[in-house]
């Protein structure tokens, strides 16, 4: 894939593309009514005039001298009336009824020039014709009957409707057709971001870095993007393993000579000494555990856990180091639930919890658990100041650190980070929020597979 290419001409241009998508929709909205308005005003066919007029109208024009004298609008009989004349001889040959010429001059000279008589409906009324005698020839129109009306409105309508639903499902289909062209490539560039978002290196672009317009060039700048930020990652988490790794040999080494050192073990300096190296050595754990964490070289040993009988020893062990913390600590509740997960894991993501509260707070700190419809929510709460509430998300950000000033034997800050990794790695989440009573509560969300 070509991640370098410049930049969009302006004939691939999809700025070009929607200003002319957007005038063809414009022009084919505006045609769609032009032809609507012409298709509705389409003339309705000639039909061969019905046998009951043809009885009706037939005796009366057999008469040649009556059939010459018939003027444009007289009435013939009940309510047939003259609408058109034609004279073989004379001097007016041609002759219209006014109302009718004024309206459809152009329908009746063409029905003058039929061969055989026809009916047509113009507007509320049948022309009827042309009858010929001699050479000469009539046509003859009546109003509309209340049936023929009522038919001619109904198929009018019915017509109207048809032409109506043509367009609109022509120009939905269209719709959805563009809908789906311009959509497409923004969900799937929205799936890739989140792909990006998730750690992926090579986000499912399909097609679309072929593309030669703008969407084309932002995947084309969005995949470098990928591989950039997977390339620094991989870079810090090397370097971060690495440095950890070349730390603990001469961290081991000075351990050892400082247990062989002969001296006093009262001496303060060397009671300084043991306990920076000691940090330095949880320092060094830490860094590596996280650096395991986001590489994926944790394997998951899963087993059955009974969590109360694991928060049961977490609290004996941390009691029997720290004894200070034996009326501190409680366990809430008597019932807390079995799960399938990494007994190893879920302790150090705890013990992380309970330790990180004992230390910030000098209040108790409750252990508890809550069973939810689809998890479990393991939840330890202290009963300190709190955190403000825009710096609840930074508590998990590596080294991070809530005014260590107040607290001289505060961790690195990496204790929180490092269990909101492993908790992801277990299929849960860490969140953490102050107490509507006070204190910060800190709840690790667990998939519910209880047995």
């Amino acid at each position: 894939m070509n991640n370098t290419a410049g930049k969009t001409r302006w004939y691939h241009s999809l700025t070009l593309k929607l200003l002319i998508l957007f005038w063809a929709l414009l022009f084919l909205t505006a045609s769609s009514g032009y032809f609507l308005a012409i298709w509705n005003r389409t003339e309705p066919s000639p039909t061969p005039v019905d046998e009951p007029i043809q009885r009706t109208l037939q005796p009366l024009l057999q008469d040649p001298e009556t059939f010459i004298s018939l003027q444009p609008g007289r009435l013939l009989a009940g309510n047939y009336r003259v609408a058109a004349r034609v004279l073989a001889r004379g001097k007016q040959q041609l002759m219209l009824d006014e109302y009718l010429a004024e309206r459809h001059r152009k329908r009746l000279l063409r029905f003058l020039n039929y061969d055989r008589p026809m009916q047509v409906r113009l507007n509320d009324r049948l022309l009827i014709g042309p009858f010929e005698l001699q050479g000469n020839k009539v046509l003859i129109s009546r109003p509309l009957q209340a049936s023929e009306y009522h038919d001619k409105v109904r198929a009018e309508r019915e017509l109207t409707q048809a032409r109506i639903w043509v367009l609109t499902s022509g120009s939905g289909v269209i719709a959805i057709l563009l809908g789906f062209w311009l959509i497409r490539p923004i969900r799937r560039l929205s799936a890739a971001t989140q792909e990006i978002a998730e750690g992926k290196a090579d986000p499912e672009l399909k097609k679309l870095p072929l593309r030669r317009d703008e969407i084309g060039e932002l995947a084309r700048a969005l995949a470098q993007t990928a591989n950039d930020l997977a390339v620094s990652r991989d870079a810090q988490r090397r370097l971060l393993s690495d440095v950890s790794h070349e730390l603990r040999s001469p961290m081991a080494r000075m351990q050892v000579a400082l247990d062989l050192t002969s001296g006093n073990p009262d001496d303060r300096h060397m009671k300084q000494l043991r306990r920076d190296t000691e940090r330095l050595n949880v320092i060094i754990e830490r860094i590596l555990s996280l650096s395991k964490l986001e590489s994926g070289l944790v394997n998951l040993q899963t087993e059955t856990i009974a969590t109360g009988e694991l928060v049961k020893q977490l609290v004996a062990d941390i009691r029997y180091v720290d004894p200070g913390a034996t009326t501190r600590l409680k366990i809430i509740g008597q019932h807390w639930p079995t799960v399938e997960s990494d007994p190893e894991l879920m302790r150090m993501v705890l013990e992380n919890l309970v330790r990180n509260a004992l230390l910030y707070s000098s209040g108790t700190v409750e252990l508890s658990c809550i069973s939810l419809a689809d998890r479990h929510q393991i939840i330890v709460r202290d009963y300190g100041e709190g955190v403000p509430q825009h710096l609840l998300q930074k508590l998990f950000e590596p080294f991070y650190r809530q005014d260590p000033s107040r607290k001289h034997s505060a961790g690195i800050g990496l204790g929180l980070a490092l269990s909101r990794r492993a908790a992801v790695v277990l299929g849960g989440q860490l969140r953490a929020d102050n107490h509507s009573e006070g204190g910060l509560q800190v709840m690790l969300d667990l998939p519910k597979t209880s047995h």
